[in-house]
């Protein structure tokens, strides 16, 4: 599926575009059905752990967590960040959708799921749409099962990908709600044009903690970020199946689930590898091979002879 010149033109613009009908109502099934099948325990190997994550606040307990800093490469689930939080060890088949309260499942799903990898790592419509965006040996960073559930799902803060993920290169985001996202159950919201009129002034970085010695992620401002009032951020609803790609220097959020409707999500990012460089600042790394990735495809010969 290549972009056509208008929604490239658009997505350049306002720095995230919708294509609709992206993936099929049976591919969307499928992801669903995986994940409900990974959380009653299947791939317990890859899960005897848990964390919590917030994404509200700039200091949340992920930022301090192991179990989260060596997420890139594994599958791991994460609990929303609540005042009694589920025990720190568990059993997959403990985590039923209806009893935890979870918040997320990362950050290498195009990895160990053939579901999640036939949706990202080898799905021929994203090689198609990132080639058309002139990508030339994309890889797949990171990748995410979100959970926002009916009434306990939180908010995420206007933000920008490039704030988490540093890269010399393109850093594009795909995300696709697995339930029609509206404003009442937490879609997307947006500021167009934002990645060209703001810049990025906030880093996730690793660092040492001076005190434990230990590795922790804190975050850098080069200058005070806006203030919520300032933006001028629109809902983004979708209907399940949608994709929006998302700029790394678009600022967006979305508002917690007050209403009784799931609005899960699966969303990954791809970064460009070609003559780039990824920061080794970044708390995401892949903790087998660092700094590789998982390749989509490697157009660079081509690229060279063309040039």
């Amino acid at each position: 599926m290549a972009l056509s010149a208008s929604q490239i033109e658009q997505f350049e613009s306002d720095g995230y575009l919708v294509v609709e009908q992206y993936y099929t109502p049976e591919e969307v099934d499928k992801l669903k059905k995986e994940m409900a099948w990974i959380l009653e325990g299947s791939m317990d190997q890859l899960c005897s752990m848990s964390g919590v994550f917030n994404a509200e606040v700039e200091d949340g307990k992920q930022n301090s967590d192991k179990y989260f800093l060596e997420s890139g490469d594994k599958v791991r689930f994460f609990y929303e960040d609540v005042k009694e939080p589920p025990p720190r060890s568990f059993t997959g088949r403990r985590l039923s959708r209806e009893k935890a309260p979870l918040n997320k499942v990362g950050h290498a799903l195009h990895w160990h799921s053939t579901a999640f990898k036939r949706a990202s790592l080898q799905h021929e419509k994203t090689k198609e749409l990132l080639r058309s965006l002139g990508f030339v040996r994309p890889c797949i960073c990171q990748s995410m099962y979100i959970f926002k559930r009916a009434k306990v799902g939180g908010a995420v803060r206007p933000h920008t990908d490039g704030t988490f993920l540093m890269t010399t290169g393109n850093l594009l985001g795909l995300w696709t709600p697995l339930e029609n996202a509206t404003i009442e159950n937490g879609c997307l919201w947006f500021e167009p044009g934002s990645h060209r009129t703001r810049e990025i002034t906030s880093f996730f970085e690793r660092t040492t903690d001076e005190s434990s010695g230990e590795t922790v992620m804190k975050l850098r401002h080069t200058q005070p970020p806006p203030s919520e009032e300032e933006l001028n951020l629109v809902p983004v609803e979708m209907k399940a199946g949608d994709l929006v790609l998302i700029h790394k220097a678009v600022l967006h959020k979305s508002e917690r689930n007050a209403s009784d409707k799931p609005r899960d999500a699966f969303t990954f990012h791809v970064t460009e590898t070609y003559n780039t460089q990824w920061s080794k600042l970044n708390w995401l790394q892949n903790q087998a091979s660092p700094g590789s990735f998982s390749m989509l495809y490697d157009d660079s010969k081509l690229h060279k002879e063309t040039k």
